[in-house]
């Protein structure tokens, strides 16, 4: 967590001394990816797990304030040494922006979501899955016309079942929360 703090510091240390040349682009098409920080915590979880995912996003931006958005994100093993766990979604929101000058602007969106964890280990395998919300908030900075790089903190929370049931996990309150720096063009 300290490493991914730091990196996102020194990027926007340097994009606020940065200047750009050319009219930003705000509107249209946007495709990148995103390293997470993400931390699960569930009813049935005694403690809270944490590690490293990747994600991909995109979406399109009707106008300088209001866009629709897709995030995919998957994780790596969150578990101890006797269990696996793993855990992804796919969210749908709005996303609302705010242009705080030519380079930065602040974004809010909620949405829906699809959630899934997979728990193997000791003898058993699980997967968990369901839907439920997702909100979020970030900072977004214009590197060049087309380029950014955003920070950005999204929790997404739903209950979860279990498609086998072998360990009669059912109705699980899940709140999945990533930390995230990610990098997209703007079409």
């Amino acid at each position: 967590m300290k490493k991914l703090s730091l990196v996102t510091i020194s990027l926007l240390s340097i994009l606020a001394t940065a200047q750009v040349s050319a009219a930003t682009d705000t509107t249209g098409f946007y495709v990148g990816g995103a390293l997470n920080k993400v931390t699960i915590d569930g009813d049935d979880f005694t403690d809270s797990q944490s590690g490293t995912g990747f994600g991909a996003y995109g979406g399109y931006n009707f106008n300088d304030w209001f866009g629709l958005e897709a995030n995919l994100f998957a994780t790596g093993d969150l578990g101890d040494k006797d269990i696996d766990v793993s855990a992804g979604a796919l969210s749908f929101t709005p996303k609302f922006t705010a242009q705080i000058n030519d380079i930065f602007s602040v974004y809010g969106k909620v949405g829906i979501a699809s959630m899934a964890i997979v728990l193997d280990g000791n003898g058993f395998d699980e997967d968990l899955t369901g839907f439920g919300w997702t909100y979020g908030v970030g900072i977004n900075a214009a590197v060049t016309e087309h380029l950014n790089i955003r920070v950005s903190y999204d929790v997404t929370t739903g209950e979860l079942d279990a498609d086998n049931n072998y360990l009669g996990l059912k109705d699980i309150d899940t709140d999945i929360k990533q930390f995230a720096v990610g990098v997209h063009y703007q079409f």
